[in-house]
C-alpha cells in the first residue's frame, strides 16, 4: 500500500486495518460529532451538493464504540514520537476523553485545547456556545513537541518602551549599578502558546471557504502540525472530509496521507490539492455495479451525474424531481435535465414525476438513470414521445460505466483534477 500522497476512499477503519505499525508522526481527526445534525453541503463552485449525517442510531454508547476501534488503529499507527489530536464539541468531549485516556493512557493526556471563535449564535436561555475542544494525547513521552509562540499583547509598549532607529524595542538593565540596553528580540520570541486559542471561524464570504459546513480553518491545522512535526514528517487524517488536514501539511513542507469515506469528499480534496500544483492519487473510488449500489442516494447521484460530465442541481430545483443537468448532454450540444435512481427497476411513475418536472422546467429532452427499468418504464417513454414530444431517454448504470469510468471519464465536474 501506499503511505503518503493518496487519498483512500472508504471506511477509515477498513484502510487503517491494512497499513502498518508505527508509521505516522502525527494525527488529526475531526469526526462526526454526534450533534444529530443532518448538513447539506453545497460546495464553493454551486455545482456539488450531497448530505451527510452526524447521527446515532443506539445513542452515544454506540458512538464511543464506533470511535474506539477507530482511535484504536489510530494508536497502533502512530510511532512512540508521535501524537494524536481529537476535535470534538461539547456533545461528547466528555466520554471521548475517558476512551482516549483508556486507550493512550491518562499520562499521556497532553492538553485540553480550546478554540475559542466568534460568530452569530441563535437567541437561547443559555450562554452561547463559541468553542471546540481538541483533545492531545502523545504516544510517549518522546514525542515531538515544538513550543508555539504568540506575538506580546500591548502591555509590551510599557516594559520595552524605548525604541532605537532601527525600530526594536529595548530598555534598561541594571547589574551591579552599571546600565545595560536590553533588546526585546534578544530576550524571548514571543508569550509561549497556552491552551486556549482564538482563531476566527471560517466566514461566510472567506476565500477558503468551500461550502463544508464543518470545514476548519487552515491556521488552526498550521499551529496543530507545526507544533508536533518536523519537516517531511508524515500527518494523518482519517476523516479528512474537504482536506483542510492535508492542505496545511503540504503548505508546512510534510508529508501526509487521507482517508474520507465520501467519494465526493475524497474529489473535493483532490481539487483542492490540484489548485496548489499537487497530483493526489484517489484509491478505493467505487467502480463495480456492486460498489455502486452500497454508495447512499446522494453519493449515488454526484457519481452518476459526474461520471456523466454534469453538474448537480441546486437546491430548490433538486427538490422538483431534477437531480442535475448533464454538461453539453449526454449525446448532444446542449445542456438537458437528469434524474437518478438508486433502483434496479425504475417503473411508470418515475418516468411519470420526470415528465411533470420537465414540462415545469421547460425542456423537452432528458435522461434518468438508474439500474434498470420495468416494462411500463420504457412503455411510458414511447407514449410520452409520440404524444407529447418529449423525449426521455433511459440510461443504465451499467452504460454510464462502461462509456464514462472505463473511458476515463468518471471525474466529477468542479470537484475533479
Amino acid at each position: 500500500m501506499k503511505l503518503e500522497g493518496v487519498i483512500y476512499c472508504g471506511d477509515n477503519l477498513y484502510w487503517m486495518s491494512r497499513l502498518p505499525d508505527e508509521f505516522v508522526d502525527l494525527c488529526y481527526i475531526d469526526p462526526p460529532f454526534f450533534s444529530n445534525k443532518t448538513y447539506e453541503v453545497i460546495f464553493k463552485d454551486g455545482e456539488e451538493i450531497r448530505s451527510f449525517e452526524d447521527r446515532w442510531k443506539g445513542g452515544i454508547e454506540n458512538y464511543i464504540e464506533w470511535m474506539r476501534v477507530r482511535v484504536e488503529e489510530i494508536h497502533r499507527l502512530l510511532k512512540p514520537t508521535g501524537s494524536f489530536y481529537l476535535h470534538c464539541d461539547w456533545h461528547a468531549s466528555h466520554y471521548l476523553k475517558v476512551m482516549c485516556d483508556e486507550i493512550f493512557g491518562q499520562e499521556s493526556f497532553r492538553n485540553e485545547i480550546v478554540w475559542h471563535y466568534k460568530r452569530w449564535t441563535a437567541q437561547a436561555k443559555k450562554f452561547q456556545g463559541l468553542h471546540d475542544t481538541i483533545l492531545f494525547y502523545a504516544k510517549s513521552e518522546r514525542h515531538t513537541f515544538n513550543p508555539v509562540w504568540e506575538p506580546y499583547g500591548d502591555w509590551i509598549k510599557t516594559d520595552y518602551k524605548y525604541v532605537d532607529s532601527n525600530g526594536r524595542r529595548w530598555r534598561w538593565h541594571t547589574v551591579k549599578g552599571k546600565r545595560y540596553k536590553v533588546y526585546l528580540e534578544d530576550e524571548a520570541k514571543g508569550v509561549k502558546m497556552g491552551d486556549v486559542w482564538r482563531i476566527p471561524y471560517i466566514g461566510s464570504t472567506a476565500k477558503e471557504r468551500l461550502g463544508y459546513p464543518t470545514q476548519k480553518p487552515e491556521v488552526l491545522l498550521e499551529r496543530i502540525i507545526k507544533a508536533s512535526s518536523n519537516p517531511w514528517d508524515l500527518v494523518f487524517d482519517c476523516f479528512c472530509a474537504c482536506g483542510t488536514t492535508l492542505t496545511a501539511a503540504h503548505k508546512s513542507a510534510r508529508r501526509w496521507l487521507g482517508i474520507d469515506v465520501s467519494p465526493t469528499g475524497c474529489k473535493l480534496v483532490q481539487y483542492r490539492l490540484s489548485k496548489m500544483g499537487v497530483r493526489a492519487e484517489i484509491i478505493g473510488l467505487p467502480r463495480t455495479i456492486d460498489e455502486l449500489k452500497q454508495l447512499n442516494p446522494i453519493e449515488f447521484q454526484n457519481w452518476v451525474i459526474g461520471a456523466a460530465g454534469g453538474r448537480v442541481s441546486d437546491r430548490m430545483s433538486r427538490d422538483m424531481g431534477i437531480d442535475g443537468y448533464t454538461f453539453y448532454g449526454l449525446y448532444g450540444e446542449k445542456e438537458y435535465p437528469i434524474a437518478v435512481k438508486r433502483m434496479d427497476k425504475v417503473g411508470r411513475i418515475w418516468v411519470d414525476n420526470f415528465e411533470t418536472a420537465m414540462r415545469r422546467k421547460g425542456y423537452n429532452k432528458g435522461y434518468i438513470v438508474a439500474f434498470d427499468f420495468t416494462k411500463d418504464a420504457n412503455e411510458e417513454v414511447a407514449r410520452a414521445k409520440s404524444h407529447e414530444g418529449l423525449d426521455i431517454e433511459l440510461v443504465k448504470v451499467e452504460e454510464i460505466k462502461k462509456r464514462f469510468v472505463e473511458g476515463f471519464m468518471e471525474t466529477l465536474k468542479g470537484i475533479g483534477s
